[in-house]
């Protein structure tokens, strides 16, 4: 067969030409022909090509954007064959460009911006769960006056009761009725609740036992999730905003608002650290634009319809993987939206503080006075340089598309906002989760005790253990239709729960030892990488990696976060097992009733 691609014998030692534009391979599947000729097909646009091995090879070795120069000398350098033979492989290169198998930059940021037909989505303005804080949430409410009356906006408010007493209800309920000739607000109280519940299980009264897992108090346990999911059924085909009432609506930048995009899938934020809120205020400036409509107007936009209208540039693609930014097309939907934080951290432990690097980590260690304080992480700038495009939201989402169906939230324990945001890429896996380089103010009113995590073994609770379980799956098929994908998910983790307690007991296992020997090997390299760290640094690395690296050769009981800390073996089996029976029926009726609750609007 006379192939397309060959390097022939021609050899040239030559300078290496250099290339302003980068190139990276794009995705595809070679298969054989006969031992020395294959043919691939190029994932995106389906056509075969007939090649050699070493120009598979060669291929392979350019999958991150880079001039073609330097493409030609790691080939040169990695297929002994080939050693030197400058001329053949640029001769070659140049074809593989000419066939689309190699992408400029440029193409394929252009591809991005590709405009695509869209309807547009109602919007159900902002929702706000509040839970035991009266103060907050009136403090909240006047910064959101304030707020509007400086960008001349007026949302539509609605506030979802998840406090434990009726005096506490009557407390916000007052503080709404106080607002309401300056904000639109709809407060939906505990008797609201109950009469939502019940014309769920009347229309669905075979299925009451889960939809009251899904919506009903459960043993005064933390239940964020609860009130998130009477939003997403209440809200069924609109998307809103979505804040705790711990936030403050006073967006803050570092700088000037970047008008640059990121194409990395980073999952840590940057941090400053500071020792007061006013030290916040006086490191960062206020944003003089109207971040809360941009999101709301921008979540449910596709990719391309977003950056072709938003004056957004790219930045750098060089040495990125064409590969792993592919998970991004012009018709990706922007279906969360989230940003970054100022006062409170959003997270309920300080490990991650021991993750950060360079300039960072220096001033986190920076003085003995300051290191007590950072570690306790009371205050502090969470935020990213540059608008970003995630495949998971960082924390709880601040815009939600849910014009189609989104997931639901674990209604008890944390993680909960984990647990969405990984059910979400698995419901739509070519999603995007769009971060913007802003700050909104999150004051606690009470600081948690975040150093207690130190002296122990990483430990994940349920809901962490059965996203990360999701995020596995998530090419496991080919489905398009969330609603389709879900149920499909259900029967995976139903699947789970059918199996054999040894299988069982094994995941929970192999879970924690993955999570903690991440932890322990993490922790090596930090101390590798900062060999004259101060020592009161180097004590808590040392104790992260001893706590984690005990509980691994322990071999006790595989007991989640969340569960008792006397369970045996037994006992993790058997919750285990209860726990994925519910999530499972869960996920096969929640696309039944946010559909009732969609057209019953």
């Amino acid at each position: 067969m006379e192939f397309e691609f060959n390097f022939g014998e021609k050899t040239l030692a030559q300078g290496i030409k250099k290339n302003e534009a980068i190139y990276a391979s794009v995705l595809g599947v070679a298969l054989p022909l006969s031992h020395e000729e294959l043919v691939f097909m190029d994932r995106e646009s389906g056509e075969n090509h007939v090649m050699t091995q070493p120009v598979l090879q060669a291929l392979s070795l350019c999958q991150n954007f880079k001039p073609i120069d330097q493409h030609v000398r790691t080939i040169s350098q990695n297929i002994p064959e080939l050693a030197n033979q400058v001329g053949a492989i640029e001769q070659v290169t140049s074809f593989l460009i000419n066939k689309d198998l190699l992408i400029e930059d440029k193409a394929w940021q252009e591809s991005l911006c590709e405009v695509s037909q869209q309807f547009s989505t109602k919007s159900a303005g902002i929702v706000i769960r509040i839970s035991q804080q009266p103060k907050q949430l009136k403090r909240q409410l006047q910064s959101l006056v304030k707020y509007q009356n400086k960008f001349k906006s007026n949302f539509s408010i609605q506030i979802f009761d998840d406090s434990l007493s009726d005096k506490l209800e009557e407390q916000f309920e007052s503080i709404c009725r106080e607002f309401k000739k300056e904000l639109n607000i709809t407060f939906f109280n505990k008797t609201w609740q109950k009469q939502f519940i019940q014309m769920l299980t009347n229309e669905f009264p075979n299925k009451t036992e889960i939809i009251k897992w899904l919506l009903e108090k459960n043993n005064n346990q933390y239940s964020g999730g609860r009130v998130w999911n009477f939003a997403l059924l209440n809200n069924a085909g609109k998307k809103f905003l979505f804040f705790d009432d711990d936030y403050i609506f006073e967006s803050r930048v570092i700088g000037k608002t970047s008008q640059k995009i990121s194409m990395q899938d980073k999952k840590e934020l940057n941090v400053g650290f500071s020792l007061s809120l006013s030290e916040i205020r006086d490191a960062s400036v206020e944003c003089d634009k109207d971040i809360l409509t941009s999101m709301i107007n921008t979540c449910g936009q596709t990719v391309g319809n977003w950056l072709s209208t938003s004056e957004i540039e790219f930045l750098p693609l060089e040495n990125l993987n064409l590969l792993e930014l592919q998970r991004v097309n012009s018709l990706s939907v922007i279906k969360t939206i989230g940003n970054g934080s100022w006062g409170s951290p959003r997270t309920d432990s300080n490990f991650w503080l021991y993750f950060l690097e360079g300039k960072q980590k220096q001033e986190f260690w920076k003085t003995r006075e300051t290191y007590l304080d950072n570690i306790e992480a009371s205050n502090l700038m969470h935020y990213s340089d540059n608008y970003e495009f995630l495949s998971l939201t960082r924390f709880v989402p601040s815009a939600i598309d849910n014009s189609s169906m989104m997931p639901f939230a674990v209604p008890f324990s944390q993680s909960e906002d984990y647990f969405f945001n990984a059910v979400t890429l698995f419901c739509y896996p070519n999603q995007v989760s769009l971060h913007y380089p802003v700050m909104m103010g999150h004051i606690q009113a009470q600081n948690k005790n975040r150093l207690s995590a130190n002296y122990i073994a990483r430990t994940p609770n349920f809901n962490k253990f059965l996203a990360d379980y999701a995020l596995t799956l998530i090419q496991s098929t080919d489905a398009q239709n969330p609603q389709l994908r879900l149920k499909t998910l259900s029967h995976y983790v139903m699947g789970l729960a059918d199996s054999c307690d040894q299988n069982i007991l094994n995941r929970l296992k192999e879970y924690l030892s993955q999570i903690r020997s991440d932890m322990v090997l993490t922790m090596q390299q930090q101390l590798a990488q900062s060999p004259d760290a101060p020592v009161y640094w180097q004590a808590d690395v040392r104790e992260l990696i001893e706590a984690n690296g005990k509980a691994l050769l322990q071999g006790n009981a595989p007991i989640l976060g969340d569960w008792d800390k006397k369970f045996t073996e037994q006992n993790c089996i058997d919750t285990a097992r209860n726990e994925l029976v519910d999530f499972a029926n869960a996920m096969q009726l929640w696309p039944d009733i946010w559909e009732f609750c969609k057209t019953s609007q």
